[in-house]
């Protein structure tokens, strides 16, 4: 396998685990708010404070998917992270095109996504630096 196909298997399987992640905790949100089924956009709507949770559960996913790529891919600086990042935001967007039928929150998904990618990708990179001092 080339490594440009590795590569975006790499990326791929971060995107998949942030979109996981943000997933998991819609489904988590709704459910504990006695709605369960229902997407981002409709949550927002009827609780103006479920944006706060938007907001932080798309920055976990992309920090989460960042970190790991970044930890296999050492020294690529920020690619990884936004890579990653942007993965999950399609996979995200095409989810919530099929089963919601939009995506209002959709640039805030972005933003975050690959702010938390960028930051996981660094801690990654900080954390193999003080490895490799070691050795």
């Amino acid at each position: 396998m080339g490594d440009s196909a590795k590569r975006v298997r790499e990326y791929l399987a971060g995107g998949l685990l942030a979109l996981g992640v943000n997933l998991l905790m819609l489904q988590l949100i709704a459910a504990s708010q006695g709605v369960p089924g229902l997407g981002w956009d409709e949550l927002m709507d009827r609780w103006s404070w479920v944006f706060t949770p938007f907001v932080a559960v798309h920055i976990l996913g992309g920090v989460l998917g960042g970190y790991l790529v970044g930890l296999r891919r050492v020294g690529e600086s920020f690619t990884p992270g936004v890579a990653t990042a942007v993965m999950a935001y399609i996979l995200e967007y095409i989810y919530q095109l099929l089963f919601e039928g939009s995506f209002h929150g959709s640039l805030w998904a972005l933003i975050c996504l690959v702010g938390g990618g960028v930051f996981g990708t660094i801690v990654s990179e900080a954390g193999g630096m003080r490895r490799r001092g070691r050795s």
